[in-house]
């Protein structure tokens, strides 16, 4: 909810505010990075395959790391475990800067740092996540988490065209010392926030979180159908290049395409935090985003024009961050908080490794069958989905057992 001053309130309290604004920085800086390392690499080996590589590489680390790190959630200083993994991005980052400017890049120390600065991020991220409750209070959650999506989304709208940029005049070194540069905001950021008392930290087994996971129903839809969402949804971003080119556009027509998914992620925002204070229910909104944006990559699947495809991306983007508001404010409401960095571990698992799955998947499918029938049937998989999520609601999705305790 908007303050007096027409500023999210959550804005308002200061430690959330420093740590939101840092890692909007982060993950601008990330697409600068993403973008200079993508072209070195091209550049150095003229191969797209090895791109997509080094885009996998970023990502390969959280298979395995995102579970581990829930574990650590559950155990140690959430403060203390992000400082450490987002300084370790930073000076992956440093590093490659430094290879840069004295002319020793290779192609292999681009894939090492990625790989590590990969693997501290796919540890950090749940401790960061659950931290985030304990800076706002619980009425404020499910806006602070729809802020932080907004942010991810405007960075991703913005940072591969000013990386761009910058690559094109400054160099691939300027853009790998932004990132180190982003990464040490958000680090500063942590250093000041007030120190959080967890409670007793017990022996983090995940077995016990597997459990509940699969026992809960509220935590097995929601994550199921994270996993499902980001299967078929994910390729309409890992593939918006073939979208582009089948239009006829080069790289201007992919930034305005991209970049109407992020301004469709601030509306979605926007709209979402208006109904839910109108009482609109989790329960409710999940299927109604799915369906809605399985009707928008119809759109985007089915359309022969930029304006068209660019209407399609933006309303996907608002419902792509219902999705991703709902199922992160209702898990960490739901769960219990000696296993909520556990379940953000798992959450993050279903982001991420969906993402990668489907890309793959179906951009073979597009290259067999063409980009539209690829993304028409990850859209018809949606609908399904979300027509049959629409008439099997699991209501536990709304409980807050915050407010039960208190």
């Amino acid at each position: 909810m908007p303050s007096g001053l027409g500023i999210p309130a959550v804005l308002t309290m200061p430690a959330f505010r420093r740590v939101w604004i840092g890692s909007v920085l982060s993950n601008g800086g990330t697409w600068f990075q993403a973008v200079a390392a993508g072209w070195l690499v091209l550049q150095l080996t003229g191969s797209a395959t090895m791109v997509g590589l080094l885009a996998l590489a970023y990502r390969a680390p959280a298979f395995v790391l995102s579970t581990w790190g829930g574990k650590l959630a559950d155990r140690h200083d959430w403060r203390r475990i992000g400082i450490i993994t987002f300084a370790i991005e930073a000076a992956g980052a440093l590093a490659l800067a430094g290879l840069a400017f004295a002319g020793q890049l290779s192609v292999a120390a681009i894939f090492i740092a990625t790989v590590v600065m990969g693997a501290a991020f796919a540890i950090g991220l749940p401790s960061v996540l659950a931290l985030v409750p304990a800076l706002v209070p619980t009425a404020r959650l499910q806006e602070a988490v729809a802020l932080n999506a907004a942010g991810i989304n405007v960075a991703r709208a913005i940072g591969p065209i000013l990386g761009g940029v910058m690559l094109a005049f400054a160099g691939a070194s300027w853009c790998f010392l932004v990132n180190s540069l982003s990464f040490l905001a958000l680090v500063a950021a942590l250093v000041l926030s007030p120190h959080v008392a967890q409670g007793s930290k017990v022996p983090a087994a995940l077995g016990e979180a597997v459990r509940y996971a699969m026992r809960d129903r509220a935590a097995r839809r929601l994550l199921v159908g994270m996993f499902l969402f980001m299967l078929f949804a994910g390729p309409i971003q890992e593939l918006a290049p073939v979208v582009a080119r089948r239009l006829g556009g080069g790289p201007v027509a992919l930034g305005v395409i991209l970049g109407g998914m992020g301004t469709g992620a601030l509306l979605g925002a926007w709209l979402l935090q208006t109904l839910s204070g109108r009482g609109l229910p989790r329960h409710a909104a999940l299927p109604i985003a799915t369906l809605a944006f399985g009707g928008s990559l119809a759109v985007v699947a089915a359309s022969p024009f930029l304006w068209l495809t660019v209407l399609g991306m933006l309303a996907a983007g608002a419902f792509w961050i219902w999705i991703l508001t709902l199922t992160n404010t209702a898990i960490q409401l739901s769960s219990p908080s000696t296993l909520l960095g556990r379940m953000l571990g798992f959450y993050q698992l279903s982001v991420i490794t969906p993402i990668a799955l489907g890309s793959v998947a179906f951009g073979a499918m597009a290259g067999a069958i063409g980009i539209g029938w690829s993304l028409g049937i990850a859209a018809l998989c949606l609908l399904a989905w979300g027509g049959w999520t629409f008439t099997h609601p699991v209501t536990d999705i709304d409980r807050d057992i915050r407010s039960i305790r208190s």
